[in-house]
């Protein structure tokens, strides 16, 4: 393990006994950006993750349907503080579920951190660490396979300094801790007040409509 692991390498232990091999998920993670965006007339920029999804497959191979529905889409952004302490860092997460992918058709889901937040806990533009985790019908897609190596399709999903099985659990188990704190900051883009239409937002699937933030 190098150095270049952070704190969660520190925190790693042995890897975790093997399993039976997973299920490869019906919707992938093709893309993760970050950018600073310009929001209405608010006087600070806001920090923009979008996450581009391709819908794969369906859950049913005997479907005759060409579309995947009810994809949750989890994000969860770690940024480091002047403090050693990991549990000093800031943590934002949240959801948002789109009601249905068609397949082979990529679509973008962002996710806004206003800028009043931005600049109050000083960000830059892209996080430190980060994840996302995709819920099809109510069934959690897997990120690693039974070795515990990061699923090809999901490469995307997970900020590389974490991809590591052991260091990720350490680094979410933080996450799930920190995010408690954070509620409702990290928001998906319809609870927006003004649209982001500059730069141009990227084609986006219709949502099912969660105002309560994710945990």
């Amino acid at each position: 393990m190098t150095a270049l692991f952070g704190v969660f390498a520190l925190m790693a232990g042995p890897l975790f006994g093997q399993a039976a091999a997973p299920v490869k998920s019906p919707v992938a993670v093709r893309d993760v950006k970050f950018m600073q965006v310009r929001i209405g007339a608010q006087e600070h920029p806001w920090n923009r993750m979008q996450v581009e999804l391709q819908a794969n497959a369906t859950l049913d191979p005997k479907a005759i349907k060409r579309w995947v529905d009810k994809v949750k889409v989890t994000v969860t952004q770690i940024y480091k503080t002047d403090s050693a302490k990991f549990e000093d860092w800031n943590y934002y997460r949240s959801s948002a579920t789109v009601l249905t992918l068609e397949l082979g058709k990529p679509r973008s889901v962002l996710f806004y951190l206003p800028g009043d937040i931005v600049k109050r806990d000083n960000l830059r533009k892209e996080p430190d660490y980060y994840f996302v985790q995709v819920d099809v019908g109510g069934t959690e897609s897997p990120l690693f396979d039974a070795k515990g190596a990061l699923l090809t399709e999901q490469s995307r999903a997970v900020h590389r300094e974490i991809a590591k099985k052991d260091v990720f659990d350490k680094a979410k188990d933080a996450a799930d801790r920190g995010v408690i704190t954070t509620p409702g900051i990290l928001r998906p883009q319809y609870l927006l007040i003004f649209p982001d239409i500059v730069p141009a937002v990227p084609a986006s699937p219709e949502f099912i409509r969660e105002d309560a933030s994710a945990r």
